[in-house]
């Protein structure tokens, strides 16, 4: 069997969700408290619940009140698992169904091989809380305009009230069975020495009480004391007592028989019609399903260390396990890079028995970090185990990034004999690898899985923007700004005017400067982000554009993402604050190691350096825009190569496209004095109000700096000064971007 989908009700944070398509490798991936663990309990449970291959589970592992969503317990929690069949596997259902219903044979012989079984496992209310197998059909593919499959096949439905008898007699039969087991357990206490002391002393009966063993959930009855005390009474010897007991472990067996062939009243449906009894065709398909090996490694795992140490060291000295430890071996070698070994230990244990030690190369496992320590805890439990279906939570857990993708591929080789699922905050497993069946899982009310449109995702974005796919499902909304420090400059003002990106769930992508604007804004980024409904701001500095400039940009990025071209030069302009740039001075003496007693400038000794350093770049500021407008780059264009007419040689049109472009530059360079005289005109114009947002303020920055012996990398230190900065000197432009991109979810207008 292979699971192919798994759908979930009412569970924990889970009203209703579903893994479709399920294959080798499946990554659940979303943030903390998204729901992702509740998908890997809900499919533990199941199969915890197919553990004893009976239609009830007395004790599912999910019961309590909690486990229902928002603890609303008037409906079951239903876990349904498809699985696809092997040929040998509907066979043998088919031969199963027809030796109990000789007249189903046609139609069981008419069953689709492509059929999917599905199974349900429904968890009851508290305070009985039992799982029952509540539905089992056959079916097919369901279309997308039906809300069931083409063909659809009952193999056996349970009602609730159904199911309460069944519980009711399951829960008799254990009893039974654990009343018997007590009574063997007593009889290995009470000796006939015993009985004799009881006898001739007249200790009291009552002693039975501690003879009698708890069994599981099960205690001693005191129906059960009081007649074995009335047999210890009645019998005169030793072995009428011993057969006394046997007669009565005979009758409870007897009674435990009874009740379980009993028919319920309320009946269940089959593939024949109703029934008053479980079919044993679904009594070998659950058994065949308890068959399949779970291995559920939760988040918190228990340490390795003795256990998986006996464990290596017994297949040293048993037939074949050498083998099998050199292949155990050499797989933790290639991952991890260290040799590992088993060993007798000097030191015996308390009790005086002899343990075992793993090394790791050479030191005891337990003295090891705990990267290589939980990379071990994964790689030997499914050695050792090799399950059918692989659960993980957080594997990526304590993992340096080059182990982590290590791990993430020795999971990706393993799936191909072993489902595996994980579920992780890691985006490796998303952007290393070809991942075919990822899902993010959110909870904006309720947990939601979405199965993550991977192969739609690399066609429509191009590989080379490097915007990694991770970004575009794991965040809400995209800031596009032209590089990295703009990122950490945005998130320090954030942090300080309390707005949180990350509980925004906030991505940003650095455009490597905004010449770059027109790939990252491409039709197919944005129609693709919007259809998965993400918010898109792109952040730009003004630098020299005019009012056309900025408005070409705006409409390459069409209505469904908001463009904010800044009202001065560059972010690092919004820094030349005179008091923070004095704490940073500060800093940056004592991070250089200036341990002298200098003294630091007052503000208003950095405001006339400030207007000096601005002075100075008066000219530089003029000389940009100048050459904005005449460097603007000219470009062959090969469409027009090819419109002309083709009576022309390729020769001679492409000389006409040259051409055209020397008259282009030729333009440019006689109007080079008009643009000159034009532009210093409209900078004097503004100077003395707007100076401070017309200099690169990078470059500023650092001019100041130089004076006090200090240098400002815009890479390196635009943060650091960021932090220095207080509420009230954040600008009011920048305060409504920071609130634009990390506020509440809103309609915005496109395009602002």
């Amino acid at each position: 069997m292979k699971l192919e989908s798994v759908n979930i009700k009412r569970f924990r944070s889970i009203e209703s969700g579903e893994l479709a398509d399920c294959g080798g490798f499946n990554v659940l991936i979303g943030k903390n408290n998204s729901g992702k663990s509740n998908i890997l309990s809900a499919i533990y449970a199941f199969f915890a619940c197919m553990k004893s291959g009976n239609v009830v589970t007395l004790n599912p592992p999910i019961r309590q009140e909690i486990d229902f969503f928002e603890k609303e317990i008037e409906f079951p929690i239903d876990i349904t698992l498809t699985f696809s069949l092997s040929l040998a596997e509907r066979d043998a259902l088919i031969r199963d169904i027809v030796t109990e219903a000789p007249q189903m044979k046609n139609a069981a012989d008419g069953l689709d091989p492509s059929l999917r079984l599905s199974v349900t496992v429904s968890i009851a209310r508290p305070p009985a809380g039992f799982g029952f197998v509540s539905n089992i059909t056959l079916g097919g593919t369901v279309r997308p305009d039906a809300k069931r499959p083409d063909s659809e096949w009952l193999l056996i439905s349970v009602g609730n009230e159904a199911a309460s008898e069944l519980y009711d007699q399951f829960s008799h039969v254990r009893q039974c069975g654990e009343e018997v087991e007590m009574l063997h357990e007593m009889m290995r206490r009470y000796t006939s020495r015993y009985f004799d002391e009881v006898k001739s002393e007249g200790r009291r009966r009552s002693s039975l009480r501690y003879l009698l063993p708890s069994r599981g959930v099960t205690k001693p009855s005191s129906e059960l004391v009081s007649e074995l005390e009335t047999m210890v009474d009645e019998a005169k010897s030793y072995e009428d007592f011993s057969s006394a007991v046997q007669t009565l472990e005979t009758r409870i067996q007897e009674d435990a028989a009874r009740v379980q062939e009993e028919p319920i009243r309320n009946k269940i449906g089959t593939f024949a019609g109703e029934e008053s009894s479980i079919p044993n065709y679904v009594r070998n398909l659950l058994h065949g399903i308890s068959k399949m090996k779970v291995l559920y490694l939760i988040e918190q795992r228990k340490p390795i260390g003795k256990e998986e140490a006996a464990r290596l060291l017994s297949l040293k000295v048993s037939r074949g396990g050498p083998e099998v430890l050199q292949s155990i071996q050499e797989t933790v070698s290639a991952l991890l890079g260290v040799q590992i070994d088993a060993f007798q230990s000097d030191s015996p244990s308390r009790r005086g028995e002899t343990t075992a030690e793993m090394d790791v190369d050479n030191f005891l496992v337990e003295v090891n970090g705990s990267g290589i320590r939980e990379a071990l805890r994964m790689i030997l439990d499914f050695e050792f185990e090799h399950p059918d279906i692989l659960l993980i939570e957080e594997p990526e857990m304590h993992l340096h990034p080059s182990l982590e993708t290590s791990m993430m591929r020795y999971l990706e080789r393993i799936s191909s004999g072993c489902q595996a699922f994980i579920a992780t905050h890691s985006t490796n497993f998303l952007d290393t690898g070809e991942m075919k069946n990822v899902y993010l899982v959110s909870k904006p009310d309720s947990t939601r899985i979405q199965l993550v449109d991977y192969e739609d995702a690399e066609a429509q974005i191009p590989r080379e923007l490097g915007i990694r796919l991770s970004s575009l499902f794991m965040f809400d909304r995209l800031v596009f700004v032209e590089g990295t420090s703009d990122e950490t400059i945005l998130r320090e003002w954030a942090s300080t005017l309390r707005v949180n990106f990350s509980q925004s769930n906030v991505g940003f992508i650095h455009m490597e400067g905004a010449r770059n604007f027109t790939h990252f804004a491409a039709k197919a980024t944005i129609s693709f982000l919007t259809k998965r409904q993400v918010q898109m701001r792109f952040i730009i500095d003004r630098d020299e554009r005019d009012g056309a400039e900025i408005d070409k940009l705006k409409k390459i990025a069409g209505e469904n993402a908001v463009v904010k071209v800044l009202e001065r030069r560059e972010l690092e302009n919004y820094l030349i604050c005179p008091r923070a740039i004095i704490e940073f001075i500060g800093l940056k003496r004592k991070l250089s190691g200036n341990q002298s007693e200098q003294e630091l400038p007052t503000e208003s000794d950095v405001e006339n350096t400030i207007e000096k350093c601005a002075e100075k770049l008066k000219q530089i500021a003029i000389e940009k825009r100048v050459a904005n407008i005449l460097c603007r780059p000219v470009y062959p264009s090969t469409e027009r190569l090819f419109e002309s007419p083709q009576e022309t040689t390729i020769v001679d049109r492409v000389a006409d496209e040259i051409q055209q472009l020397i008259e282009q530059l030729g333009e440019a360079r006689s109007t080079a004095e008009d643009v000159y005289k034009e532009q210093s005109d409209d900078v004097n114009s503004s100077w003395q109000s707007s100076k401070l947002a017309i200099v690169p303020g990078d470059i500023l920055l650092d001019m100041v700096c130089r004076e006090y012996d200090v240098r400002f990398k815009k890479d390196r230190d635009g943060a650091r000064l960021a932090a220095l900065m207080n509420e009230d000197e954040i600008a009011m432009e920048i305060k409504e971007i920071i609130h634009g991109i990390g506020g509440e979810r809103s309609v915005i207008v496109r395009g602002q």
